[in-house]
């Protein structure tokens, strides 16, 4: 039994504006994340761009052609806008406004104007471009592995797909110089097609805005509030898996000397000034690579895959010397202040993976641990380099 082409497009555009009403709902919730209201008008203006379509013949032809198509057209612009926003990158709808102009200049041109075929040859190809751009975009932003992400960028590839195949299927929708996607039974595919991916993209698009924000909140927990490094729970975390691997690796423990002594003199502002610029001294002296965390009040660890006890020693001695360089700046008061670090190193060199990666790093933290009471024994402002057994 077919179904009925109005009846069934009737429903897409009732399923369209739930959608495009629950994408403005959950913007609503997260109104931090601007890219939903983008994605809501995407619905709005396609729900209205379809409208216009189906009531061609009811309403002027210049609202129905070109008004309809270009509503098209700016929808999957909005897409691809949102996208960009979404990877916090700026918007260019500007280029999609740009794109639905010229459709409607086009269509002022009697040749094509009066030819339908010529039409959805070039606005299936159009919407085609936009597509791709939000395919683009979609990958660029694939940074990390995201299950929300690759549903998106297979539903647009899929809208690539289809709108591509509009072409040599087009005898299919029209005839006698009429378009007839709207009113011939065997065209109603076309309308549950149309449910489906709306359903699919929309669900994919909330679905990344949580991805993030869960991850966001992830991070947050294992991020120092003050300085921006890693936590002692996220420092962990993180060190456990890098020494369940096979290879070099280096351990350092960093303390600043007399920090009590800062607090006490200059008041607890300068002594989180002095703790900013010790994690901003290892930002800049450490390896993207190298992971780096607060696991005290004032003491710092920074994990170094693959660096050999030279490289590691070394880089510790940058460190020492920088912060007592920069810290010297600070005069709060007018009077300078007097600061410097103790760092214990601890490295080793593991051929093969371990059994037990949290007895590797216990090993290291206390051997690096080690290191760091017989450099504040000597003296302190000094770098002691061990070798873990």
């Amino acid at each position: 039994m077919l179904l009925d082409p109005w009846t069934l497009w009737l429903v897409v555009l009732i399923v369209g504006l739930l959608l495009a009403g629950s994408m403005l709902f959950v913007w609503f919730l997260t109104p931090e994340e601007s890219a939903l209201g983008y994605w809501s008008a995407f619905t709005g203006l396609l729900v209205a761009g379809v409208s216009a379509g189906m009531a061609r013949g009811l309403i002027p032809d210049f609202a129905s052609i070109e008004l309809g198509n270009a509503a098209i057209l700016l929808a999957y612009g909005f897409i691809w806008s949102g996208l960009r926003r979404f990877d916090r990158r700026r918007p260019r709808l500007f280029y999609a406004v740009l794109i639905a102009l010229a459709w409607i200049a086009l269509c002022q041109l009697p040749p094509f104007r009066e030819s339908v075929g010529s039409r959805v040859i070039l606005i299936s190809a159009l919407i085609g471009l936009l597509a791709t751009l939000g395919l683009v975009q979609t990958w660029r932003g694939w940074t990390t592995p995201s299950r929300p992400r690759l549903a998106v960028f297979v539903v647009l590839l899929l809208v690539l797909v289809l709108n591509l195949a509009r072409i040599p299927l087009m005898p299919t929708q029209v005839r006698q110089n009429q378009l007839i996607t709207f009113t011939e039974p065997h065209n109603a595919v076309v309308g549950l097609v149309a449910i489906g991916v709306a359903i699919f993209l929309n669900y994919a698009l909330v679905l990344m805005v949580r991805e993030r924000a869960e991850l966001l909140h992830r991070s947050a927990a294992r991020r120092d509030e003050l300085t921006g490094l890693l936590n002692r729970r996220g420092f962990s975390e993180l060190a456990l898996a890098n020494c369940e691997t096979a290879g070099p690796v280096a351990l350092i423990i960093l303390d600043i000397d007399h920090f009590k002594q800062v607090n006490d003199r200059f008041g607890h502002a300068t002594g989180d000034r002095v703790l900013e610029a010790f994690a901003h001294v290892l930002r800049i002296n450490l390896r993207q690579a190298d992971i780096v965390g607060r696991i005290g009040g004032d003491e710092f660890a920074a994990l170094l895959p693959g660096a050999s006890e030279a490289a590691a020693g070394q880089a510790a001695e940058r460190i020492r010397e920088a912060f007592q360089a920069g810290v010297g700046q600070m005069r709060p008061d007018g009077a300078r202040v007097e600061c410097s670090s103790s760092i214990g190193v601890a490295c080793g060199d593991f051929p093969d993976a371990p059994s037990d990666g949290a007895a590797r790093l216990e090993a290291l933290l206390a051997w690096a641990d080690r290191a760091l009471y017989e450099a504040k024994s000597a003296g302190r402002n000094r770098v002691v380099v061990t070798q873990a057994s």
